[in-house]
């Protein structure tokens, strides 16, 4: 053999540590990311939480098993209600307009 060559095996034994070296750089990249992207997903929500939380609850009645509820607390300001008598009640009039057209 000559001085200067070396063997097949060895070159190809060395191309295989190089190869898993990178390998092993590339998943701790990747771990990497992925924990950035946990920690931006929970800053996230914590934000998410933290701006629904300046908001006033409202608790609502929804007991009369229809589906529809009516505010409980506070002042309904002109508010359209759901529940069965929670309007004003409503004025007798005549249509405007012709009464033969519909």
């Amino acid at each position: 053999m000559d001085q200067g060559k070396t063997p097949l095996a060895s070159e190809m034994y060395e191309d295989l540590k190089k190869a898993t070296k990178f390998r092993e750089k590339l998943i701790y990249i990747l771990l990497g990311v992925i924990a950035v992207l946990v920690v931006a997903l929970a800053g996230t929500n914590i934000y998410h939480i933290y701006q629904w939380s300046q908001f006033d609850a409202i608790v609502v009645d929804s007991g009369d098993g229809s589906g529809n509820a009516n505010l409980v607390q506070g002042d309904v300001g002109g508010d359209i209600l759901n529940g069965t008598d929670s309007g004003q009640s409503t004025q007798d009039g005549k249509l405007q307009g012709n009464e033969g057209q519909g």
